[in-house]
């Protein structure tokens, strides 16, 4: 069996460092902090997975990250988050042949809300 792991690592630009500081907190409810050593961020979330993000001036723009990696995040309570990104006024992304919701982040990353799985 293989799958994901628990762990995503993004880059983004380093202007989007305190934007993607406001949007961790504010539509994931994590408290981004600093990586020692480094200028990374880190958000741990309420499950045990991580997000790192890694600022480099030569990460993808805001329109090419759109042909960067498609990330999912998974809620048990998928109105609320989706309620959450459409109140901080991030920009819907729309995917032919799906009718999932599609967001974007401040740096361009695009992430997908998706339900937890009922166990």
């Amino acid at each position: 069996m293989i799958g994901f792991g628990s762990r995503a690592h993004l880059y983004a630009r380093p202007e989007a460092r305190e934007p993607l500081k406001a949007f961790f907190a504010r539509i994931f409810g994590c408290d981004p902090e600093t990586i020692p050593g480094t200028t990374m961020l880190l958000c741990r979330m309420d499950d045990g997975t991580s997000v790192s993000v890694e600022f480099t001036p030569d990460a993808l723009d805001d329109e090419h990250a759109l042909r960067g990696a498609w990330l999912e995040v998974r809620t048990d309570d998928p109105e609320a988050l989706r309620s959450r990104v459409t109140a901080a006024g991030l920009p819907q992304v729309k995917k032919d042949g799906s009718d999932r919701f599609y967001f974007r982040a401040p740096g361009g990353q695009v992430w997908g809300i998706n339900a937890m799985p009922r166990s």
